[in-house]
């Protein structure tokens, strides 16, 4: 017994020694994080009350309100994959994705909601020559291991596609 009592000692100093002296933070749960998007939408005439704004998270589908300023505000949870669509009446239709994954990277995993503002303008199909977007304009999303906002843009155009008169 005094044998075992002298091999166990020095390990137990050495796992005391190896313990941190203050407690760890528990674990951040991603699941009650959000992004907040604040945005603003531009159409040359002003109207708003025929803008839509699709908003697919993870798959499912819901629609965003638009001020009659063209403000909008949305609540996205973490770990999500969206896709916001803008669409109005005589204008080219735009996508956005956004990544909420990674939100609490770095220095932000204290944070439980981080606001991201932005700007969309609607461009009149009369003024693009029969192209439209090849794809989403833009993303958003958050940089792996530190969490900063990366964003990207493109104004990539390809044919409109045509729907075909029906003769009836």
């Amino acid at each position: 017994m005094e044998q075992l009592r002298t091999l166990l000692a020095p390990l137990g100093i050495i796992a005391l020694l190896a313990t941190p002296a203050h407690a760890l933070p528990p674990p951040t749960n991603a699941s009650n994080a959000t992004v907040q998007l604040t945005g603003w939408l531009h159409v040359d005439d002003l109207e708003m009350s025929d803008v839509t704004i699709v908003v697919a998270v993870n798959g499912a589908r819901s629609t965003a309100r638009v001020s009659n300023s063209g403000r909008f505000d949305i609540d996205l949870p973490a770990e999500s994959a969206v896709l916001l669509r803008f669409e109005k009446p005589g204008h080219v239709p735009k996508e956005v994705t956004v990544d909420t994954r990674n939100v609490q990277d770095g220095g932000f995993s204290k944070q439980h909601r981080r606001h991201v503002k932005l700007a969309v303008i609607m461009e009149q199909e009369r003024f693009m020559g029969g192209l439209a977007f090849a794809g989403p304009v833009g993303s958003i999303g958050f940089e792996p291991g530190g969490g900063c906002v990366a964003v990207e843009h493109t104004r990539r155009t390809e044919p409109a596609k045509r729907r075909e008169i029906l003769e009836f």
